[in-house]
């Protein structure tokens, strides 16, 4: 039976807005930030924003430049091909550092994801070999340069905000790169993938470490996560929606405009206190929006882009489906390669080259 769709309550849409900003207050204390009088009370509705999917979290987002000494990177390649997408994405994940894989809108085959990179080259010419063997036709890859930024949405704000005030003045927040400056043991990076993908309750952690045979104790595993919360590998947040999911509509945004100085002030100012969840970042030439927001707001959207003349390049990408395509993959960051004496983090590209090439001589042979 569908859900009937209602409109969230003043009350609401206030405690939403809090747990955004202190996501990391109890409950009384969001008793105090909100309307309700009551902590069972704002701990029943958290439980049923998290029914309805508007609520997500927490989660532990990976600061990944402070993991290790050597360089690594954060790519988003945007991938086309002719093949089905069944056969294509095999082949794609064979590079074991993949974070992501989701179909996006096309009148092609287009696949966009997110790779982890200890060398960008190396990176780069694995796709150039799918290329050449003809698995993809086409691809693009952009390096991160900065922190992803997340700005969850303002409930009173509006659905289909205007984008005049792209490039007006704005105090800009620090969205500059960390560096290593922790040694991290094999307890902490144990860790890193349960709380990446929700699993905040450390003995739940402990549980599914004791089935890979690792003994750590309820206190190393506590003081891992304290210790890497406090040097700032990870930072716990809320993933809020601003709609129900069979309400909203997601896109990425990609741009370059004629003067790389003012991306910065675009990112910023995009859908500023809209009713829109927005994650953005720079990358080499330009900046990147993902937004997750009502359907009318993309409607819109390049129409009032071509308004602005100092953007010289943009590309949209609506994400094919709302976390339900079959197509769709996402894993945490693979970390068994962490050489914890160096505390760097290389990746086996010559393995992922031989990967392939055995898998296209194996399909070639096959009958």
């Amino acid at each position: 039976m569908e859900e009937k769709i209602r409109e969230l309550t003043v009350r609401e849409k206030e405690l939403l807005h809090a747990v955004g900003k202190y996501p990391q207050a109890s409950l009384k204390e969001l008793v105090n930030y909100s309307s309700y009088k009551r902590v069972s009370t704002v701990g029943r509705k958290l439980e049923e924003f998290k029914e309805r999917t508007i609520l997500c979290g927490p989660l532990y987002d990976l600061n990944y430049s402070k993991l290790c000494r050597n360089p690594l990177h954060k790519l988003h390649c945007i991938i086309e091909t002719n093949k089905s997408l069944e056969t294509v994405i095999p082949y794609l994940k064979l590079i074991d550092s993949i974070r992501l894989i989701y179909p996006v809108l096309s009148h092609k085959k287009v696949l966009a994801m997110v790779y982890y990179s200890s060398n960008d080259i190396e990176t780069e010419a694995l796709f150039q070999l799918l290329k050449d063997s003809d698995i993809i036709t086409n691809y693009v890859v952009r390096v991160w340069c900065s922190k992803r930024m997340v700005e969850n949405p303002n409930f009173f704000g509006d659905i289909n905000p205007s984008l005049d005030n792209l490039l007006d003045p704005c105090d800009i927040p620090d969205m500059s790169l960390e560096q290593h400056d922790t040694d991290w043991n094999e307890c902490d990076i144990a860790i890193i993938p349960y709380l990446r993908f929700g699993r905040s309750k450390l003995i739940e952690i402990l549980r599914e470490e004791k089935k890979l045979h690792r003994s750590w104790t309820y206190e190393q595993v506590r003081y891992s996560r304290e210790k890497m919360l406090k040097h700032g590998l990870i930072k716990e947040e809320y993933g809020i929606l601003p709609f129900l999911q069979c309400q909203s509509t997601l896109f990425e945004l990609f741009f370059e405009p004629e003067d790389t100085d003012v991306s910065s002030r675009i990112l910023y100012n995009f859908a500023r206190g809209a009713r829109v969840y927005k994650e953005y970042l720079l990358y080499d030439g330009g900046g990147w929006i993902f937004c997750t927001c009502h359907p009318s707001f993309l409607t819109d959207l390049m129409h009032k882009l071509d308004q602005i003349d100092e953007i010289k390049e943009k590309e949209v990408y609506p994400v094919r489906s709302n976390n339900s395509d079959k197509y769709a993959f996402g894993k945490p960051i693979e970390l068994k390669y962490y050489n914890f004496d160096e505390q760097t983090l290389e990746y086996p590209y010559h393995l992922y080259e031989e990967k392939i090439k055995e898998k296209i001589e194996n399909e070639v042979c096959s009958p």
